[in-house]
């Protein structure tokens, strides 16, 4: 069976790319463009490995906020957080997560999740 990633962005060219460069690295990818369509995915009751989210999303929720949700409510969900523009403090990060500076390397995607996955 294929790992999934649950892939939030809001803007649509990083998402597709993002979600072309972990389906060629071999998983299963589903993608929201905020955390609200994020939340409602993983309440479908849906197995995922890893949450791959931006941190500057519109909505009610930012990236970190629904990293940490996700971490509390799933807690075997591995997070992976990215941005442009905002470096988080690592206290800010749940636990085991990690940050991924864009721009980033399709090659260091993919690098991160197998990581992240073990």
């Amino acid at each position: 069976m294929k790992r999934r990633v649950l892939l939030v962005e809001d803007e649509d060219l990083i998402r597709l790319v993002g979600a072309d460069a972990l389906e060629e690295a071999g998983y299963e990818v589903i993608d929201a463009a905020n955390a609200e369509a994020a939340l409602e995915i993983l309440n479908s009751a849906s197995e995922f490995n890893v949450l791959f989210t931006d941190i500057k999303m519109p909505g009610s929720m930012d990236g970190i906020a629904l990293a940490r949700f996700v971490h509390e409510r799933w807690p075997d969900i591995k997070i992976l957080i990215t941005s442009g523009d905002t470096w988080p403090p690592k206290d800010l990060i749940p636990e085991d997560g990690r940050f991924l500076p864009k721009p980033y390397r399709i090659e260091r995607l993919q690098g991160e999740v197998d990581d992240l996955l073990g």
